[in-house]
């Protein structure tokens, strides 16, 4: 067999084994098939079992969970963008980017933006910014009414190139 061949068994004579067993002995077998079938549905052809909870997680189960917390992320930051342009009053309102703001006080999970035309200098740290280049741009900021864009920031901030993707996924940039 090729490396990376997949394996597809034909579970139907199992399942009519299984019935015929069931029939067979007036529904003795009855729990063991409808576990089977259970345990058969929820299981995905080549993909392991959901982690049992309390159960130690294998490598592989981690590396797929923290994947799928990833993208999820990835799509709450996409909405509360998607939200914030449409309707940056109920943006406010809701507090989306920032992350100056303690958890429980932001009633929305944006996802990790950062507001760039309202937090303090600090977070802005978290684009890999100085604490110089950060109260600079606070400063800017202050001058200018704000920015319009991670390339509107970088050009009047004289900012890196190399930090424009990380200002573009993970900056907000309300007026």
């Amino acid at each position: 067999m090729p490396p990376g061949a997949v394996v597809v068994r034909d579970t139907s004579s199992i399942h009519l084994f299984h019935l015929i067993l069931t029939v067979l002995s007036c529904g003795a077998w009855a729990p063991i098939w409808i576990i089977h079938a259970i345990v058969m549905a929820v299981k995905q052809p080549g993909a392991p079992l959901p982690p049992v909870p309390g159960a130690p997680m294998t490598p592989e189960q981690k590396n797929r969970m923290a994947l799928e917390q990833a993208h999820a992320r990835i799509r709450r930051r996409q909405e509360a963008r998607t939200l914030a342009m449409r309707d940056p009053l109920t943006a406010r309102e809701l507090m989306i980017g920032r992350t100056d703001m303690p958890p429980d006080r932001r009633p929305y999970d944006d996802g990790g933006l950062i507001d760039v035309n309202v937090v303090p200098a600090q977070e802005l740290t978290r684009f890999g910014l100085s604490m110089q280049d950060a109260e600079r741009i606070v400063r800017l900021r202050a001058e200018t009414g704000g920015f319009s864009s991670a390339e509107d920031l970088a050009v009047v901030a004289n900012l890196p190139p190399h930090l424009v993707p990380e200002l573009r996924e993970y900056g907000l940039f309300l007026r």
